[in-house]
């Protein structure tokens, strides 16, 4: 098999583990949400920040330096595999003493023993960061897919059957638990690699790989934690029933916005790379993939913010009613993040990583300005999100111009008719269940497909050449 070949299999089964695990995570979840109550979400809810934090200190980088590094042996691995087990047994244990300062702070007194079970996960998962390293350097995706998407079935029929009979947090416990469990079993039987005897000295690769991931250990580490400083800010303030409100509106509104960055960063990233030679060509596909970019996030976001009353309702049912304030505010944000990553990506492509850097870490301290600021309410704190993500991407914007002259005037000129479009389609839909007196499933049907129709309807009549410039883009044509 050639490299080509190569690459392009497991290109396929990467795909088909970040759309496999995608689509049996929002299957689960919209059953658990069904089953389980907003107080259920949100003990789970306000311990999950502990265990991302956790997982970034135990692989500590490790996985993107030992891909990058050419040669390593056996030696070598196992001492990277002896040092994030003992890291993580060491987190674990201060984790274990200070889960009922963790319970006290959040005023939710289950916390303490719910913590001591969820955060076995993290010593669980020290044990496949370098079965990961070697089936990425070998592109043993398909086993990757396998072990992932297996975790992924088991932890879903567990938990299921565990909310079905009452078992309440306890099931979303046992879902992480199962999960990072049955992939570490399916990662140790499908590669080949075992540990070997090894000397004090083979320990010298820790130190080589930390002065690597340092910077990346500190970028991961405040972005976890501004990710959720929100729910640790709700936490002791409002009731666990509103942290599990929050929560899930934050999951549910991230869903598509993570989806789209993924599926065209990937692409942009490859093919502006290969573009640095050409100026002029790497200049029109990156018009193009900003076109692109609005053109999907626009509808999708805007789409979701106009039906999301019906899908509350006929989805996750009315008891979630409370969260459709935040999830719209949320959707309002999110817009922002396909084009702020795609910034992220340009800084990148064009040699500039310590711009990515300090971009990122400045919308981090916008999040958290804008935090103090505002925080009167929920529902302030999201305005605050907003105003903190608009900012950002509006400073990344013009970042972005000085670096690539790409002139902001440009990016507005090539985004702005779908932001139109989008708007005329949102408020469309929106006034559906307005003039349209049935039940709400029918409703929620005739919002979607009005909302396809509204807007791709317009595209054609306006004659926007998108589809045919998503095709040619993802083809590598001109």
């Amino acid at each position: 098999m050639t490299l080509k070949q190569e690459t392009t299999r497991s290109f396929i089964w990467n795909f088909l583990d970040k759309v496999g695990y995608q689509a049996i995570a929002l299957v689960v979840g919209i059953f658990t949400l069904r089953l389980l109550t907003p107080t259920d979400f949100g003990y789970t809810g306000a311990l999950a920040v502990f265990t991302m934090l956790s997982n970034i200190l135990v692989e500590s980088g490790f996985t993107a330096a030992l891909v990058r590094r050419k040669q390593n042996n056996d030696r070598e691995y196992t001492a990277a595999l002896l040092f994030n087990i003992l890291l993580s047994i060491a987190l674990y244990a201060l984790l274990y003493v200070t889960a009922g300062l963790i319970a006290d702070y959040f005023n939710m007194p289950p916390l303490t023993t719910l913590a001591r079970v969820i955060f076995l996960a993290i010593i669980i998962n020290s044990f496949t960061v370098v079965q990961t390293v070697i089936l990425t350097k070998e592109l043993q995706f398909n086993k990757m897919t396998i072990a992932n998407l297996s975790g992924m079935v088991v932890s879903a029929v567990v938990t299921l059957w565990m909310a079905a009979k009452g078992y309440g947090y306890w099931a979303l416990a046992a879902q992480q638990i199962s999960q990072v469990l049955v992939k570490a079993i399916l990662l140790w039987f499908l590669s080949s690699w075992r540990p070997v005897a090894i000397r004090m000295k083979d320990f010298g690769i820790i130190g080589e790989i930390l002065s690597f991931s340092a910077l990346l250990i500190l970028s991961s580490t405040i972005t976890t934690i501004v990710k959720y400083i929100y729910t640790m800010f709700i936490g002791p303030r409002y009731s666990t029933d509103e942290v599990g409100f929050y929560s899930q509106a934050y999951k549910y509104h991230q869903i598509p916005h993570m989806v789209i960055s993924s599926s065209i960063g990937g692409v942009a990233y490859s093919v502006l790379s290969k573009l640095n030679d050409e100026p002029q060509r790497q200049m029109n596909y990156i018009q193009r993939i900003m076109k692109m970019t609005a053109f999907i996030t626009l509808p999708v976001m805007l789409g979701f913010y106009g039906v999301s009353e019906n899908f509350v309702h006929v989805i996750i049912t009315d008891k979630w009613m409370p969260l459709l304030p935040y999830l719209r505010l949320l959707l309002i944000g999110g817009i922002s993040m396909p084009f702020i990553n795609m910034y992220l990506q340009l800084f990148n492509v064009f040699g500039k990583p310590q711009l990515n850097f300090i971009t990122e870490f400045l919308r981090n301290m916008l999040v958290i300005l804008f935090l103090v600021l505002m925080n009167d309410s929920i529902t302030d704190i999201l305005y605050g999100y907003i105003a903190a993500c608009y900012i950002a991407m509006a400073g990344m914007a013009i970042t972005i111009a000085h670096v690539t002259g790409y002139k902001l005037t440009d990016q507005i000129r090539n985004t702005l008719p779908y932001t139109l479009l989008a708007v005329v389609m949102c408020v469309t839909v929106f006034y559906i269940p307005y003039v349209l007196h049935c039940n709400a499933v029918l409703q929620l049907v005739v919002q979607l497909l009005a909302g396809g129709a509204v807007y791709l309807g317009l595209a054609a009549l306006f004659r926007l050449e998108v589809m045919t410039n998503l095709k040619d883009t993802l083809n590598h044509k001109e």
